[in-house]
């Protein structure tokens, strides 16, 4: 029997592409930031006053009608050869209104594969996949939006499958740019697991969120409370960390999550984000580097859309993503609701 090590450690790992060093889970590459707007806001954002079709991947609450034949697609070159990519698109019917359809994809290469002797077993693959299907109703200033998410995850032979739902509301300002935003993340089953002593869990979350842009100032805020359902002491582990464990206010910043957009125009924006427990789970102890900053740009050209964020997780480089989206409606001249 195929037993593909070096896969399983990293798939099983995966909280560590999050920065936790909480990773009990899987499918831990639903965590990772949908397009580079997400991503160069600090990697965790389900509030905007601005739109984005990608955005309804973290907040079904935030698919909305102005989206409609808009569609996105964006990737990020990891590290290794591990490549993440998403699509996004969403249209609007009368009857029913906003339908947003997504697909988050991560492939982690090729790897070789042994068998517990040791023998060569030739190359090997794996890959997760989730399919999203979402819808938002709009009722006066509060949105309320669910995904439905279909998750596959396959090592070599072996797989597992799940099913999860993803709850969230925003409040509106009616005269001010400011969004209110709670989302619960991630609730659901495993249906099939990878083998009969597995024990795949779903990575739950509860997050809160803010996006406030001062009047007369080009700057648009976002403040996300995320993994509010576990205590920041989780982030520390004396067996690994020579720091001392993390203070009151430590603790309280590690599920923080700080992004800036600077508004320079409709058709160009800039992007920094900040985030705090990525800083602190993978800085080198005799330099920090950039890690937890990422920084980004918007430029709209015509019909399309174009996004770029660099982003550090490690002092030994930075990670790209790219978004591209473009309105179908400008494309094929056709701006009727279906």
């Amino acid at each position: 029997m195929k037993k593909p090590v070096l896969i399983l450690l990293l798939i099983f790992q995966a909280g560590l592409l999050c920065a936790q060093l909480d990773a009990s889970h899987s499918y831990d590459f639903l965590n990772l930031p949908v397009g580079a707007r997400v991503a160069g806001l600090g990697g965790v954002v389900i509030s905007s006053t601005d739109q984005d079709v990608n955005l309804f991947l973290s907040n079904p609450a935030l698919l909305d009608s102005v989206n409609h034949n808009h569609i996105s697609w964006s990737h990020l070159s990891y590290y290794a050869d591990v490549q993440y990519n998403s699509f996004a698109y969403a249209w609007n019917l009368k009857r029913l209104g906003p339908i947003g359809i997504g697909v988050q994809h991560m492939g982690y290469g090729e790897f070789d594969s042994y068998d517990l002797a040791g023998n060569a077993l030739g190359k090997t693959s794996a890959n997760e996949t989730a399919v999203v299907l979402s819808h938002s109703h709009t009722l006066g200033l509060f949105t309320m939006g669910a995904n439905l998410r279909f998750i596959s995850s396959n090592i070599d032979s072996y797989g597992s499958s799940a099913l999860t739902m993803d709850l969230g509301g925003t409040f509106t300002h009616p005269t001010h740019e400011l969004q209110v935003a709670l989302l619960f993340k991630n609730m659901g089953v495993v249906f099939s697991d990878y083998t009969g002593s597995s024990e795949s869990t779903l990575p739950f979350d509860v997050q809160m969120g803010v996006t406030f842009k001062p009047e007369h100032m080009p700057f648009r805020f976002s403040v996300t409370a995320y993994n509010l359902g576990k205590s920041g002491s989780v982030y520390y582990d004396a067996d690994f960390s020579e720091d001392d464990e993390p203070g009151k206010v430590d603790e309280i910043f590690r599920h923080i999550n700080l992004g800036t957009e600077v508004v320079i125009s409709q058709n160009f924006q800039l992007r920094v984000g900040y985030n705090h427990l990525i800083r602190k789970e993978l800085k080198m102890e005799e330099k920090q580097g950039l890690a937890g900053i990422s920084l980004g740009a918007m430029v709209r050209i015509k019909m399309f859309e174009l996004s770029y964020t660099f982003t550090t997780y490690h002092i030994d480089s930075g990670r790209s993503y790219f978004t591209i989206t473009s309105n179908l409606n400008k494309v094929f001249k056709k701006k009727s609701i279906i």
